[in-house]
């Protein structure tokens, strides 16, 4: 019984951290694949868990902030729903269809030389997509959101975009086209993505302080939180820097690499750092502004190289933009989020409430009628907006979080699917309770609206100045 736990435990500690022996990793057939992330996720929260302890132990109450963390959480939920809904299958399904009629070689599933391969293979994919993610405008509008994060904890791991699946399928193909089991490829794409949990962390110091000669060896091969805190940083060394997911040796290989500087205190999030928390916001609001830059354009060659280039493009420019036009952000100070503690817990307990509704998605997909999971996630759509536009202060936040309690309170009578499980019972609940609240939260809402109009304005008088 005591060995058993112990195999368990260590089996879950190992798949947190890529560390699962080839056999353990071995799949032959997609429908048998192993949901890696369920196994793994215990030990990524508890890790989490005592980082944010140890950060307000250490009193860096700026690392670990809550409404950051709920705007991560949030984002997630609303990311992976929409790919359940929108894809349901299909990025599987086309590596399959790739792999049985495309394929010009055919490797063994359960060679530890296939084993060898996939792993170096699926790195090298994901270094290419990242580093497209980061050099082409169109992917950037969606990437964007992973780095709009001003903190650095293992909260910001899963922060994604909702339009990451659009592109990301593209860059794996090859590797099913040379012979690599998608099944195998899907194993592989799940531990990285598990792995990088630990990376995004401002706790952990360069391993080579704290193991002199192993960490080292380990930092020179594998991606740390101090490759990854670079990757992250607006700090102009930083920029563009360290892709690796789970390996740092192709950006030694691509020259894309930049060792994290001792003198220089990293400064996270984007260049141009938006005061918003808005859920559905951080999530398109990028792509209206690359739309516009777009449209601004006179060319059809511009309008396209507006596209495909990098971000900081302008007309005459390189393709990555001018070195000299990429402002200095060394020292900025963080937004703040300042309302009152009843009100930031109101919008904790709903956003997670709508989390919670996700995971009952997630959990039941494969029981429901098609129009089932596409109602829910339209309903995590609207409660995201109603939310994040509270987080925001905007004048129709109120308005839109009165129609989804009420909405969901409707659904939740009219429809079983809404009724039975215990979560949407519970959310029902909170629901009912918000609803008792609405007053008190628009009165809360119109006063963060205009304390945020009053900094803009102060900040606009200040930029005239200089």
């Amino acid at each position: 019984m005591v060995s058993d736990l112990l195999a368990a435990v260590s089996f879950r500690v190992r798949a947190a951290f890529y560390a699962l022996t080839p056999a353990e990793a071995f799949c032959g057939a997609l429908g048998s694949t192993p949901n890696f992330l369920s196994e793994a996720f215990p030990v990524i929260l508890l890790l989490a868990a005592v980082e944010a302890l140890y950060i307000r132990a250490k009193g860096r109450d700026d690392q670990w902030r809550l409404h950051e963390v709920v705007v991560n959480i949030s984002s997630m939920g609303l990311a992976n729903g929409s790919a359940l809904v929108l894809f349901r299958g299909a990025e599987l399904g086309l590596y399959t269809y790739v792999y049985e009629n495309w394929r010009v070689a055919t490797l063994p599933w359960d060679s530890r030389l296939t084993y060898l391969y996939a792993l170096l293979a699926v790195e090298f994919a994901a270094y290419w997509w990242h580093r497209a993610a980061h050099e082409v405008a169109l992917l950037w509008s969606a990437h964007h959101v992973h780095h709009s994060s001003e903190d650095m904890n293992m909260f910001v791991a899963p922060r994604v975009s909702i339009f990451r699946p659009f592109y990301k399928w593209a860059f794996y193909v090859p590797l099913v086209v040379l012979g690599l089991p998608p099944a195998t490829m899907v194993v592989h794409m799940q531990l990285g993505v598990i792995y990088t949990a630990w990376t995004h962390n401002d706790t952990i110091p360069k391993l080579s302080k704290v193991v002199p000669y192993l960490g080292h060896a380990i930092e020179f091969v594998m991606v740390t939180p101090s490759h990854h805190r670079v990757h992250h940083g607006a700090n102009k060394y930083c920029l563009d820097k360290n892709y690796g997911m789970v390996l740092i040796v192709y950006d030694r290989l691509f020259s894309t690499f930049a060792e994290e500087k001792e003198d220089e205190p990293i400064v996270y999030g984007t260049l141009k750092q938006r005061d918003s928390y808005d859920i559905i916001g951080v999530q398109v609001e990028p792509a209206r502004e690359l739309w516009a830059k777009v449209r601004s354009m006179r060319t059809l060659g511009d309008m396209a190289r507006a596209l495909f280039y990098g971000p900081g493009w302008v007309p005459g420019a390189p393709r990555l933009g001018r070195e000299e036009d990429v402002p200095c952000v060394k020292g900025r100070k963080k937004h703040q989020f300042n309302v009152p503690a009843w009100f930031s817990f109101y919008l904790l307990v709903n956003a997670l409430s709508v989390f919670c509704c996700y995971l009952e998605v997630n959990s039941r997909y494969n029981e429901m009628d098609k129009w089932q999971p596409i109602v829910l996630v339209a309903y995590l759509a609207l409660a995201y907006a109603a939310v994040g536009a509270l987080f925001d202060g905007r004048r129709h936040g109120p308005r839109l979080e009165v129609a989804r309690l009420l909405l969901f309170l409707l659904l939740s009578r009219a429809y079983p699917l809404f009724e039975a499980p215990a979560v949407n019972q519970a959310h029902a609940l909170v629901c009912g309770l918000s609803l008792l609240l609405s007053p008190a939260v628009a009165s809360a809402s119109a006063s963060r609206a205009a304390r945020r109009a009053a900094a803009a304005a102060a900040e606009k008088e200040e930029e005239k100045a200089e």
